[in-house]
């Protein structure tokens, strides 16, 4: 297929990439070009280096180099998925813009079925994974989070919906508009509104290599939702204020009138004194957490940094500040 820069492609595939199996990458091509090519639509494939090491860092040079449809950004370091998919979106320049793992978890084939929806108005297609061939521990996380989320979202998020979805251009330039450092985007995306559904799919097992989303970085992920779309806890803490300073009151009335029972007041005093503390311990907590959310923004930090960009078909870049406040580059249009 023949492409050039001065043709913005109709779709844009965004694809971060984390220390990932060349054989993953090659394969993702393939089985994209599979779906895409025999439909004659004209795409490009936006590989986001999120820090590589170099021998991811080189797959994607030859994948570039070999194949005239082929983008990739590299960021300066390792900033995490999220900020990798955010350099991705602002600069895409397909009319829709598909967001996928690398590692051919989320199915190339269902590719047409996103755009099939696309074209019927809808500017934003999420999936569901209808199942998970993962570890219990993994899969239990996962139950548990979305759970949190809907349960306590200030928006509703689509349960077991992850980064695999389909935006239309005024949707992706929504999410990029958001002043927030710190993009919660399984929140962001239902909060920006427009016309949405949903599919279902199965989860395919990793083809090569091990996962690069730790356990430690889904708590992570966890806690930013809650944060970001979730102020209920800051409203907890006033309320189990009162409810302590009752109990203290009406202790204090029975020790006051009830002089038998002073003895047994003194052990129920010292287990509300522990039980104060460690209220005290916890909401200090909360209110560290938001603290912090509120620190990151408030720096102002870039989001990513972008480090370089390779392909036969990058558009020429003005380095500046996006909206992100992340040192990127504005395409041309």
């Amino acid at each position: 297929m023949d492409f050039s820069s001065t043709l913005p492609p109709q779709v844009t595939l965004v694809v971060p990439v984390y220390n990932e199996e060349p054989s993953n990458l090659r394969l993702l091509l393939e089985r994209v070009a599979l779906v895409l090519e025999p439909a004659l639509i004209f795409y490009e494939v936006l590989f986001v280096d999120d820090g590589s090491k170099a021998k991811t860092h080189d797959a994607l040079k030859e994948l570039a180099d070999e194949f005239d449809y082929v983008r990739v950004i590299v960021l300066s370091r390792n900033f995490g998925e999220i900020p990798a998919i955010c350099a991705g979106l602002a600069h895409s320049r397909g009319e829709a813009v598909i967001n996928m793992d690398s590692d051919l978890q989320d199915p190339p084939e269902l590719i047409p079925t996103m755009l099939q929806y696309w074209r019927e108005g809808y500017d934003v297609v999420f999936t569901r994974q209808a199942s998970r061939k993962e570890s219990v521990p993994r899969q239990f996380l996962a139950f548990a989070f979305y759970r949190l989320l809907g349960a306590f979202s200030s928006v509703k998020i689509p349960v077991d919906a992850g980064e695999f979805r389909l935006l239309s251009r005024r949707a992706v330039n929504a999410v990029c508009a958001t002043p927030e450092k710190a993009k919660f985007l399984r929140g962001l995306i239902p909060w920006i509104g427009f016309k949405n559904t949903i599919i279902p799919f199965d989860r395919d097992e990793r083809k090569f290599g091990d996962s690069s989303y730790t356990t430690s970085k889904l708590l992570q992920l966890a806690v930013d939702g809650l944060v970001a779309f979730n102020m209920q806890p800051l409203y907890f803490i006033p309320v189990l204020g009162c409810v302590i300073l009752a109990g203290g009151c009406l202790g204090l009335i029975f020790s006051a009138f009830s002089p038998q029972i002073i003895l047994g007041m003194q052990l129920s005093l010292v287990s509300l004194l522990l039980a104060v503390a460690g209220a005290q311990v916890a909401c200090t907590g909360v209110l560290a957490v938001y603290l912090a959310e509120v620190l990151k923004e408030t720096r102002a930090r870039p989001t990513y940094i972008v480090a370089e960009e390779f392909g036969k078909n990058v558009v020429k870049a003005d380095h500046s500040l996006n909206s992100d406040g992340a040192i990127n580059s504005e395409l041309s249009r």
